[in-house]
């Protein structure tokens, strides 16, 4: 019997079945590199659009054909753009997954225009500041980030019924393991784009198809790999060899063969993959501010807040310090040891408002407490007392807003009380922060109150945002105009 004569009609049947599904993932890589193309196009024309359009609104009708005035015009339509050109390719505001996911983030755009504007303006100043007025980049950045906005929310509205259906096997694996795998793929793709036909293993879970044991993938895959964009991979009792044949298998059918490490679901806020030589490392996600430019911006915006408020507040220092000294002897300001960030002990600096006494670094204030003065109460009650610690701010001891810093001795009792208590030195100490804003401040008699601190604390920690400082900032001052009953 001539089994080449016979096998060639299956054999026609795969290869023709390669072709389509070569030529499906064509067309969708074709579509992503056309709708990233104009998501770039788009911001470019509305960068020109916004930047000339706000110009020309500013110059006066006989002066626009002013010679010296179009030349300065043709270098800054060199600047904006070359420095554009150079700027995008070390942004994250144009991301593509697996090349067939365009994924266009407002806040990525928000954040690296913010950074490019700042650029524009330093340069503008230095090269145009006289025959422009430099206050209008604002306006400039304003109806770009306006204008960009909308146009991805209306690419995102006119893509939304052609979303991409990822189908995908998994080998091995629990329900913890799945759940963890379909939030991620579900959080790239969408909640109804993906779907799940089956797994792999030699024992059976509940609501999850069972396609056969390990033995049983190659065949499965050489007779279903159309129905299945994505395998992945666990573990398995299956040999080396055999797992290689199923990844070159995948290969020959257009299969993506990935394999999720165990162990990832370990860490609560997800990992972050190093390469060390050629073996990948899986370490624990770090949280916002471990990034050098949400230091940066954090520490700008300390510097520049603490400097505005010393200037305000230091003309009322003296009567402060006049008012304290009448009541009471003993320095105008308090400074005891805290724990700071990295938990290295820092001076926090106080207006004093309790008399002198031996146990202020061992006990917190409590309501109607004696040690505290006339002056020092009122001075508590409205958070004038805190004010100095703008000094630390300044220093760069503390932050605007953070955890607030506790006494060494009660670091020393809560760190091994609480647990996620340390936590709250990986950022700086501030003067207010998340659990304070929420009512959490004050003495901490029951160890439930201290751990309602370290919550939000971690919480604050694990979602920073320049906006959540903003919010945070404001939150205090309408607390302390309406006043707290916790602030004695």
């Amino acid at each position: 019997m001539n089994h080449t004569l016979t096998q060639t009609p299956v054999l026609r049947k795969q290869v023709i079945n390669h072709h389509a599904k070569h030529a499906d993932r064509r067309r969708i890589e074709q579509k992503t590199v056309r709708q990233l193309t104009v998501a770039i196009l788009l911001d470019w024309g509305i960068l020109n659009i916004s930047l000339f359009g706000l110009l020309l609104l500013q110059i006066p009708y006989n002066q626009l054909f002013d010679q010296e005035l179009n030349r300065n015009l043709g270098y800054l339509f060199l600047l904006i753009n070359s420095i554009w050109l150079l700027f995008i390719p070390f942004t994250e505001v144009y991301r593509v997954f697996e090349g067939i996911k365009v994924d266009l983030k407002i806040r990525d755009l928000f954040w690296n225009t913010l950074t490019y504007f700042a650029l524009i303006t330093l340069i503008y100043y230095q090269f145009f500041f006289a025959v422009f007025q430099v206050h209008f980049l604002v306006q400039v950045f304003f109806v770009f980030m306006a204008l960009s906005t909308i146009s991805r929310y209306v690419s995102r509205y006119q893509s939304r019924n052609k979303a991409i259906e990822i189908t995908y096997a998994v080998v091995g694996g629990g329900n913890t393991n799945l759940w963890y795998l379909s939030k991620g793929l579900s959080s790239i793709y969408g909640d109804n784009n993906t779907s799940c036909i089956g797994r792999f293993a030699q024992d059976d879970l509940p609501n999850v198809p069972r396609l056969g044991t390990y033995n049983d993938i190659e065949e499965y895959l050489l007779r279903n790999h159309n129905h299945i964009k994505k395998l992945f991979y666990f573990y398995s009792d299956l040999s080396k060899e055999s797992v290689q044949r199923i990844i070159q298998l995948c290969r020959n059918q257009y299969i993506d063969f990935e394999i999720v490490p165990i162990g990832a679901d370990f860490f609560e806020r997800g990992v972050h993959v190093e390469q060390l030589a050629h073996l990948p490392i899986f370490r624990r996600k770090k949280e916002p501010l471990y990034l050098l430019r949400n230091k940066v911006l954090k520490r700008t915006f300390d510097l520049l807040f603490s400097t505005v408020v010393l200037i305000v507040i230091l003309p009322l220092f003296p009567l402060i310090a006049l008012l304290i000294r009448l009541e009471s002897k003993g320095p105008v300001f308090f400074i005891q040891k805290r724990t700071g960030y990295w938990n290295k002990p820092f001076g926090c600096i106080k207006f004093r408002t309790m008399a002198v006494n031996e146990s202020s670094d061992q006990l917190q204030a409590v309501k109607n407490d004696a040690r505290i003065t006339k002056v020092g109460a009122f001075l508590r009650k409205t958070n004038i007392d805190e004010l100095p610690q703008f000094i630390n701010v300044f220093l760069g001891d503390m932050s605007v807003i953070g955890p607030r810093p506790h006494m060494i001795k009660h670091t020393e009792i809560y760190s091994n009380l609480i647990d996620k208590y340390m936590i709250r030195h990986e950022v700086k100490p501030g003067i207010s922060g998340w659990a304070q804003v929420n009512g959490w401040r004050g003495p901490t008699e029951e160890l439930y109150q201290m751990g309602k601190r370290v919550e939000f604390d971690v919480d604050y920690i694990e979602n920073w945002s320049f906006w959540f400082d903003c919010k945070c900032t404001f939150l205090t001052v309408f607390n302390m105009l309406k006043g707290e009953k916790n602030a004695f």
